[in-house]
């Protein structure tokens, strides 16, 4: 686990992979063809009390934990979006109250205000019977457009987000949209009732959405003449770093033990399959923004007196965590661009008209096992399948030989119909075994999440907070602390542990109706929903905190 955070703990910015590409990325173009106007001129996050935003964004950038943050914060230059917010805007450090920190818990945990036990979301995935892994968003019916084998839907979510309030609230009349790289991010910031929800699709080598969004199974028009101007194949170009020269003064040298390709160049043309790789290159922010502006503009979002809520899900930072690290070149150069992109993209927002931001992260990371360890902190990696097999044999050599365990998906193994007959028997003999494996802390029966919610214990309280009473899975796995599920022999980084180095996130806001505020206490991330729904001046979600977080000024009524 890391040591940090410092005294005056510094903020600012993250497509989980589960599968793994060959090196690969590309450099960064302008924002976009299709959004040549004037970029307008710099100016300070304005703080406008007496005027209610007709445009709230929230931003979550997949995987920056505190920590991350609080070291690449200087590596940013000194006229970036988020070094101003921090200087200028309200900086707070907070807490997911849950265990399962991962991205799809993440996003719908922030716009409903309850956690994975509560809104049901536990996971990015769950073990399914038929294809052994199965994504939160897939429900089966409402195919991707360009991907028939993909499904993308918010059908999981047992609760209303702040978007789905404000769309009742309004008499549907204000605009809501998600959009990300990743379906799962753009969907359940936004509930069941958005105008839009976009996302990138590597079959479909675009931009496309799901017929949960588009009933006649067509891409709205603005989406087609985005695609249309903006391909994907000139991006897949290789991706060298801006500034090597700083990188190595600053992080040493590039190459480090760990990282999956550890050095530059990176090309995305020599991937297995490009147009995934895509997803993990510099330009595809660059290029999630534009097709974010693009968006407003066709919504024409943010010009009326109904306000509008935008969800921006920045998926970048995630993919190339996991392959290189949060402490690597890779890290630092995807995510210094990422911010030139981001500060032209709320510029351009802030000449529209009063618009109030708050950024804030999905999860956070562990570091490089490899860098852990040379540093005299714990870490290492967990393999599922051996996981499994080692399950099978401990429940063998107590129950008698039989198929007693079908799979596991982090965080949580699965029974087969034999081991659910035999529920009690096999979760005592697993509780005591699977703990005598390197890196794994305890496992717990996720058939007692009342119990767990209620212990004097706080880790099983995490996980109570994560599992519903109708849980997807019979076993829940915490990891030893730097410890994680593998996503590649090859090495790299992951999360979706209970520890502090993935549960604690920044959240900076600036704009409209947000006053200066730094906390020095660490805050509860699922404000940002009460937070959210204060900006929009709508009732928060039900079961979500009473009060936003501090630095949101009173509206006028």
């Amino acid at each position: 686990m890391r040591p940090k955070p410092t005294a005056r703990f510094v903020l600012a910015i993250s497509l989980a992979v589960a599968t793994i590409f060959v090196t690969g990325c590309a450099t960064t173009a302008p924002l976009s063809k299709t959004t040549a106007e004037k970029t307008p001129t710099p100016s300070k996050p304005a703080s406008q009390a007496s005027v209610a935003p007709k445009l709230v964004v929230l931003i979550v950038m997949d995987q920056l934990g505190s920590w991350v943050l609080d070291e690449q914060l200087l590596l940013l230059p000194s006229d970036s979006v988020i070094r101003r917010a921090y200087e200028d805007g309200a900086a707070h450090m907070a807490e997911l109250p849950y265990a399962s920190t991962q991205t799809a818990p993440g996003h719908a945990s922030l716009t409903t205000g309850v956690s994975p036990a509560v809104h049901g979301i536990v996971a990015n995935a769950v073990y399914d019977p038929e294809s052994g892994s199965r994504r939160t968003v897939d429900d089966r019916t409402h195919a991707v457009l360009g991907n028939p084998n993909r499904y993308v839907s918010p059908s999981q979510l047992r609760v209303e987000t702040v978007a789905d309030i404000l769309h009742r609230e309004s008499d549907a009349k204000a605009q809501i949209v998600g959009i990300s790289m990743k379906g799962r991010s753009a969907a359940l910031s936004v509930g069941k009732s958005p105008n839009a929800v976009v996302f990138y699709d590597s079959v479909a080598r675009s931009m496309t959405t799901s017929s949960y969004y588009a009933p006649k199974k067509s891409l709205p028009e603005w989406l087609r003449d985005f695609n249309k101007a903006n391909p994907v194949e000139p991006l897949l170009q290789t991706w060298e770093p801006v500034d090597p020269n700083r990188l190595e003064s600053q992080l040493g040298p590039d190459a480090s033990p760990g990282e999956m390709y550890p050095s530059f160049p990176h090309d995305p043309r020599e991937a297995p399959d490009p147009w995934y790789a895509f997803a993990g290159t510099p330009d595809s922010s660059e290029y999630l923004m534009a097709a974010a502006y693009a968006v407003v503009k066709a919504n024409q979002m943010g010009i009326d007196d109904v306000p509008d809520f935008l969800a921006l899900g920045i998926s970048g930072t995630d993919i190339v965590g996991h392959i290189w690290g949060p402490q690597s070149w890779e890290y630092a150069d995807n995510l210094q661009r990422i911010d030139r992109a981001l500060t032209r993209f709320v510029k351009l927002l802030e000449a529209r008209g009063p618009v109030a931001f708050v950024l804030t992260a999905d999860h956070g990371v562990a570091e490089l096992p490899e860098r852990a360890k040379a540093e005299g902190r714990p870490g290492g990696r967990l393999r599922g399948n051996a996981l499994t097999e080692a399950a099978e044999r401990a429940a063998d050599s107590v129950l008698g030989e039989g198929d007693w365990v079908a799979g596991y998906v982090a965080p949580l193994f699965t029974y087969t119909a034999g081991g659910k007959a035999r529920h009690d028997e096999l979760t005592k003999v697993l509780r005591k075994a699977m703990p005598q494996i390197e890196g794994v802390q305890a496992v717990y029966d996720a058939r007692n999440a009342a119990e767990l919610r209620t212990s004097g214990k706080n880790i099983e309280r995490l996980i109570g907070a994560t599992l519903p009473d109708d849980p997807p899975g019979d076993l829940y796995l915490v990891t030893e602390p730097g410890w994680f599920d593998a996503l590649s022999e090859l090495g790299g980084t992951n999360h979706g542990t209970p520890w502090d180095y993935d549960r604690r996130v920044p959240v900076l806001m600036w704009g409209t109706a947000i006053e200066r505020r730094t906390t020095e206490e660490t805050q509860d991330a699922l404000r940002v929903a009460t937070t959210l729904a204060a900006l929009l001046n709508v009732p928060a979600p039900l079961g979500s905190p009473s009060e936003p977080l501090p630095g949101v000024m009173k509206l006028p009524e």
